[in-house]
């Protein structure tokens, strides 16, 4: 009976809270106006123009942003990503800050807390929520296996510095692989922020002229050595046979042991048959110069499908985090793992 006296009195003290928690982030809101809109200003000046300029993914800058928003809104801490950020000529910290200074302050001083940054069981991931918990999915399978490998290749790897994170002070070679232009900002910004990453191998690839492949066996890897392939959302802009092929050269240079890590996007989120916002995002990203060229037909099934697609490309999965499975919507996005068949 005592317990339930306690929490008979904790509701009513939770009902008077939130609305003055509430009250005092509006109060914070309305006086960041000025600053939000020079924020927004340098932000979005910095994301399209400059990106553009130096011929810089605007996909690539996502992982970097959520990391971000997750260190600030206190779901993983990364002061690596916050320092890089604040070196990268491509996204502004200080517009980013100026955006979400009222709720960062409103959470950290009052306990207003918002959908932003917070952390849903698996299988309860929305289409609004998956893209951060994504990121927090891939580090999940970095954990697993790093101290199960002696390699970890990352094709594409973009402004993430995962590899960073999981990585340093360990015996496992690194090597990342992404475009020539890409890579060189990335490596300038990390020296300008202080940042070591003297023990990752970093692959310049012009994929039009050259095979990434050639590249990373000239670059030190071993095909003997047990190694870990992290493939973060780049197949969704490239065309299936590309993808096909990609696989069955990852499977190729697979010894057993080796596990390849990927995501796959739906037909009917593609399509927009599930999801208007995320429509809305896709046609966002291809005005960048980045349409969305390939996803699986999971209508019938996410298991089956993409069990089938691996299975051309001489794999084998072995596990499928369908996001959202525990809601009633129909499947829309993927993070598997496999190995060579």
């Amino acid at each position: 009976m005592r317990k339930n006296s306690e929490c008979r009195k904790v509701r009513p003290i939770t009902i008077i809270l939130k609305p003055f928690q509430l009250a005092l982030y509006i109060i914070i809101q309305l006086l960041f106006i000025p600053l939000a809109i020079a924020g927004l200003i340098v932000a979005v000046h910095k994301e399209f123009k400059l990106s553009k300029k130096y011929k810089v993914s605007f996909s690539g800058i996502k992982a970097l942003q959520y990391r971000w928003f997750m260190h600030y809104f206190e779901t993983r801490p990364d002061s690596l990503s916050v320092n890089f950020t604040k070196h990268f000529p491509c996204e502004s910290h200080w517009g980013m800050m100026s955006l979400m200074g009222p709720l960062i302050i409103a959470q950290k001083f009052f306990g207003f807390r918002t959908k932003i940054g917070k952390l849903v069981e698996p299988g309860e991931e929305t289409i609004e929520s998956a893209s951060g918990i994504r990121v927090l999915r891939f580090d999940t399978i970095m954990e697993k296996y790093i101290d199960q490998v002696e390699q970890v290749v990352i094709p594409g790897a973009g402004f993430d510095l995962i590899a960073l994170h999981y990585t340093k002070n360990r015996n496992v070679k690194v090597y990342e692989l992404d475009q020539t232009h890409t890579l060189q900002i990335k490596l300038d910004t990390m020296r300008k922020a202080g940042i070591a990453h003297d023990w990752i191998t970093y692959i310049p690839v012009d994929y039009s002229t050259e095979f990434w492949i050639d590249k990373l066996l000239e670059a030190g890897f071993d095909k003997t050595k047990k190694t870990l392939f992290l493939w973060q959302s780049v197949s969704l802009y490239l065309d299936e046979q590309t993808v096909k092929q990609t696989l069955r050269e990852m499977a190729e240079l697979s010894c057993p042991g080796s596990i390849i890590a990927q995501d796959f996007y739906s037909t009917a989120l593609f399509t927009g048959e599930i999801s208007k916002s995320a429509m809305r995002i896709m046609n966002m990203i291809n005005k960048m110069g980045e349409p969305w060229k390939f996803t699986i037909d999971m209508s019938e099934g996410a298991d089956n499908a993409i069990g089938t697609f691996l299975s051309e490309c001489g794999l084998k999965m072995t596990s499928c985090d369908q996001f959202g499975k525990k809601l009633d919507i129909p499947p829309y996005y993927c993070i598997i793992e496999c190995e060579k068949e």
